[in-house]
C-alpha cells in the first residue's frame, strides 16, 4: 500500500477514481443514530479486506456520534489520496509510514514520532489533515510456507535472499507491491533478492495462501495483521534489515471537513483500536466470513 506516483500513475488513478467512487453495498454502514445528523461523511475504503473493515469501523463510530456516514469503495493509494484531496471523500483510515512514503518517497524511518510530524506537514500542503494514530499497526509481511521454511532453513528475509542467489524465487503480491521500493523493488535492492516470476494476488486472502501451499510462488506479501496467517501452515519471515517501518493506522481527513468535534471522535476511536482488536476483527471477517459492517458495529457498540 504505498507511495510515489508517476504521470502515467495519475492518469490511472483518475480512471480508477471515476470507476471506484461507488458505495460498498452490503459493507456500507449508513444510519445516523437518533436526532438530526451532524452532517454527511464519506469514508474511503482501500480495496483489500482490512481496508474495507476499517472504513466500516470509522463509519460505525461516526454514525454512533451522530453523523451520517457512508463507505465509498476505492482502489489503491493513488486513487484514495486523490479523492481525499479533492473532497470526493472526507475521511479515510490511512497508515502513517505508507502515507509518508506516498508524499515523499522512501522517507519513513524507524522513528515513529518523526514520521508522523513530517507526514502532517507534507499532507497539510495538499489539504489533508492527519489525527492521532492508533496503537494498531499493519506492516507488509513476507511469508513462505512452513514446508518451504523447514526444508530450506529460511526464517528471515536475508536467508530467503541467500537462497534466491542459486534459485530465483517466484513471488506473489499486489499490483502496487510490484513497483514499490518498500516491497518487491526493496527486496531486490535492500536484500539483493533474485525474483523470477511475479504473480498478482488478492492481498489478505485464502487463495493467496493456497498459492504458497501449492508452490505456485515461494514467497508472498501479506499484511502482518491478516487473520489468514494465524490459521494456515505458513511462516512470516523476520524483516531483519527493517525494510518496512511501523505503519500505524491513522485517520486522514480532508482539511475542509476537519473540525475539533470530528477530531475528538476519530481520536477516541484510534485509542480503542489496539493490535489485539485489529487481529480479532480481521479473523472474524477473513476467516469466519462475518460481514464487515456487523463486525464494525459490534466493535464500536
Amino acid at each position: 500500500m504505498r507511495k510515489t506516483r508517476r504521470a502515467i500513475g495519475l492518469v490511472a488513478a483518475a480512471v480508477a477514481l471515476t470507476v471506484g467512487l461507488t458505495a460498498c453495498g452490503d459493507d456500507t454502514t449508513e444510519t445516523a443514530t437518533g436526532g438530526d445528523s451532524k452532517g454527511d461523511i464519506k469514508v474511503g475504503a482501500f480495496d483489500f479486506p482490512e481496508g474495507r473493515l476499517l472504513a466500516n469501523v470509522y463509519a460505525a463510530a461516526l454514525n454512533e456520534a451522530g453523523y451520517k456516514a457512508s463507505v465509498v469503495q476505492l482502489s489503491q493509494r493513488e486513487a484514495v489520496q486523490l479523492a481525499l484531496q479533492k473532497g470526493d471523500i472526507d475521511v479515510v483510515p490511512e497508515y502513517v509510514s505508507s502515507s509518508l512514503n506516498f508524499y515523499k518517497a522512501e522517507s519513513a524511518t524507524a522513528d515513529d514520532a518523526k514520521n508522523l510530524a513530517e507526514l502532517k506537514t507534507l499532507a497539510s500542503a495538499k489539504g489533508v489533515t492527519y489525527y492521532t494514530p492508533a496503537p494498531a499497526t499493519d506492516n507488509y509481511a513476507y511469508v513462505v510456507s512452513k514446508d518451504f521454511s523447514e526444508k530450506n532453513n529460511v526464517t528471515t528475509v536475508s536467508e530467503l535472499a541467500a537462497y534466491s542467489q542459486k534459485t530465483p524465487v517466484a513471488m506473489g503480491g499486489s499490483q502496487e507491491c510490484r513497483d514499490r521500493s518498500y516491497c518487491k523493488l526493496g527486496l531486490e535492492k535492500t536484500y539483493g533478492m533474485k525474483i523470477g516470476d511475479y504473480k498478482v494476488i488478492v492481498l489478505s486472502s485464502q487463495p493467496a495462501v493456497d498459492g504458497l501451499l501449492k508452490n505456485d510462488y515461494q514467497v508472498a506479501v501479506f499484511n502482518s495483521s491478516d487473520g489468514v496467517l494465524a490459521t494456515n501452515p505458513v511462516v512470516t519471515l523476520e524483516d531483519d534489515k527493517g525494510l518496512n517501518p511501523n505503519d500505524n493506522i491513522v485517520p486522514a481527513v480532508n482539511a475542509k471537513k476537519a473540525t475539533p468535534e470530528l477530531e475528538q471522535v476519530l481520536n477516541g476511536l484510534s485509542a480503542k483500536l489496539t493490535q489485539e482488536e485489529l487481529l480479532r476483527m480481521n479473523k472474524e471477517t477473513q476467516n469466519d466470513r462475518r460481514p464487515f459492517d456487523k463486525v464494525a458495529e459490534d466493535f464500536v457498540g
